[in-house]
């Protein structure tokens, strides 16, 4: 089996959306660019757009989110609630 260095894993996720836990907490947003001692993530805030530089060597994890969403006020994704009462409607016809 081949030793897998955070480099090759992390190019394994260029531009898909990630979760990066690190000493100073956790960012989530798509990963931009993977360089020696950096990673360039995009995140999306309330608001706005940012663009983080994160030190690998702060970098306790990172791995891929598979259904990132934009999020409503309570933590739930604007489709899921809709069609959560759609097949609520639809069940009790």
């Amino acid at each position: 089996m081949t030793e897998l260095t955070f480099h090759q894993i992390a190019h394994e996720l260029l531009k898909k959306e990630v979760e990066v836990v690190t000493l100073q907490g956790n960012f989530v947003g798509r990963l931009l660019e993977v360089g020696r001692d950096v990673i360039v993530l995009e995140s999306r805030g309330r608001m706005r757009e940012r663009v983080l530089a994160i030190r690998i060597e702060t970098i306790v994890a990172i791995f891929r989110v598979e259904n990132f969403a934009p999020r409503g006020p309570f933590g739930f994704n604007p489709s899921e609630v809709e069609s959560e009462s759609h097949h609520e409607e639809s069940s009790s016809h």
